[in-house]
């Protein structure tokens, strides 16, 4: 069972949320409604639901080892035909499934706190956080991974260490680093796993990765992500470079980055975020290239309504008072008639 805790403005955009996190459609995923919004005069509750996923890949690791089982009892007694079991392939299939979680744990190599001065000390200040952030009683081992060691968390109630799409996760992460990193000597790559969320928020990522990128490799258009934190970006970019006719890139500042999957098809690329300029247009001037200025015109220049002033392009005298243009005088048709006329019939 998969379950996440998300919320919205609404529950259809909660809804929405939780199916892309859990990277399933909205058929396979139940969704419990846990508040919904209200609005207040000075708050706002957004809605919070809760989607319950059911993972398909347990039966089938059930049903694997049964059936070698039973073919084992009934070649049991039979000594001669001990000699036809290399051949088979199932039993070879079976060898093979734990061999892959058996590298995984090699990997995999327990520290010492007493030996790692660094990682004990950030062992103990996420302890003093659990505590005062009220998580109750935790386990908490250390392990090297690689060239990263990774401080892993396990309790009842530790929902609250990972927080909105392992966003508290990942600030005690780089706190407990800073607290470590503070101490003389090498600087150390420091992660935190609660409850096994960072391998499932992998397979999340790189299953959403895949969608998308399937998705822009189709239809030609760009596609921007939400709001990833470094550690979310790389899962993408590295699931992104593995796929033909796409590739990813980082945009935006701060919390806004992101990661945007643009086609490799350069006469596809940027149909999303640039606006297509239409052909024939000449601008908001109206259409064939004309602008507003041209409305109306039928023929030649218009004529201005203010009366040409020859006098202006007469020659001048050096000294000469200036020179007032002609006035003419107006003709009243209506003067000397009285303003109320006797009319007779």
């Amino acid at each position: 069972m998969r379950e996440v805790i998300v919320t919205g403005k609404t529950v259809e955009e909660a809804t929405e949320k939780a199916c892309l996190e859990l990277g399933l459609p909205r058929e396979e995923v139940s969704i419990e409604i846990l508040e919904m919004p209200t609005r207040k005069l000075f708050k706002t509750t957004p809605a919070k639901v809760k989607a319950t996923a059911d993972e398909a890949e347990a039966p089938a690791v059930e049903e694997k080892p049964a059936a070698p089982k039973a073919e084992e009892k009934k070649e049991a007694p039979k000594a001669p035909e001990k000699k036809a079991e290399g051949p088979k392939a199932e039993p070879a299939a079976a060898v093979e499934e734990p061999a892959a979680p058996a590298r995984e744990a090699a990997e995999e190599k327990p520290v010492s706190e007493a030996q790692e001065a660094k990682l004990a000390a950030a062992v103990e200040y996420l302890k003093t956080v659990f505590a005062a952030m009220g998580a109750g009683e935790v386990t908490v081992t250390t392990q090297k991974q690689g060239e990263a060691c990774i401080i892993r968390v396990e309790g009842d109630d530790v929902g609250m260490l990972i927080g909105h799409r392992g966003e508290t996760m990942e600030s005690l992460s780089y706190l407990a680093s800073l607290v470590a990193n503070r101490l003389p000597g090498e600087y150390i790559k420091l992660g935190l796993d609660v409850a096994g969320y960072r391998g499932k928020r992998e397979k999340d990522l790189e299953a959403l990765a895949r969608r998308m990128g399937a998705k822009v490799a189709r239809t030609g258009r760009s596609w921007a992500m939400d709001p990833m934190n470094p550690y979310e970006r790389r899962i993408i970019h590295s699931t992104i470079s593995g796929m033909e006719g796409v590739r990813s890139e980082s945009k935006g500042e701060g919390a806004d980055r992101r990661v945007v999957i643009y086609p490799t098809d350069p006469q596809a690329a940027g149909t999303s975020f640039e606006r297509e300029r239409r052909g024939g247009r000449g601008g908001r001037g109206g259409r064939g290239g004309k602008g507003r200025g041209d409305r109306g015109r039928k023929g030649g220049e218009r004529r201005s309504s203010v009366p040409a002033r020859e006098f202006a392009d007469a020659p001048r005298e050096e000294g000469a008072e200036p020179m007032a243009p002609k006035r003419t005088q107006l003709i009243d048709d209506a003067e000397g008639f009285a303003l109320y006329g006797k009319i007779e019939l």
